[in-house]
């Protein structure tokens, strides 16, 4: 007897879409958060204010954390559950995005 290749069911997505989505948006707000931490010492470098652009640090980093985090747990639903991997493939896809806003404002609220 032949082995038929396993089939998927109709609308279910293959684990390799999620892959992709799900890691660039892990990287990406890993990498953002090294960012905020760069341009706080960089920011800190011509300004007086210096508690508000420590404060406005930390609020990206925390942004930045939240996303890490909801990353992960998108790309561990999607691989789990197969009929969720479209919409975690697209929510992956928006965390790209969200975290290059949050990194831009957090900054330029940062250094006023």
């Amino acid at each position: 007897m032949e082995a038929k290749p396993h089939a998927w069911p109709r609308g279910t997505w293959r684990p390799w879409t999620i892959w992709l989505p799900g890691v660039l948006a892990l990287a990406w707000s890993a990498l953002l958060i090294i960012a905020d931490g760069l341009a706080g010492v960089m920011g800190s470098w011509g300004t007086s204010d210096l508690q508000s652009l420590l404060r406005w640090q930390r609020a990206g980093v925390i942004g930045h954390s939240i996303l890490l985090a909801t990353s992960a747990l998108v790309l561990a639903v999607g691989l789990r559950y197969p009929s969720r991997r479209h919409a975690a493939a697209i929510t992956a896809w928006i965390i790209i995005p969200v975290g290059l806003g949050w990194f831009l404002l957090t900054s330029r609220l940062g250094n006023g």
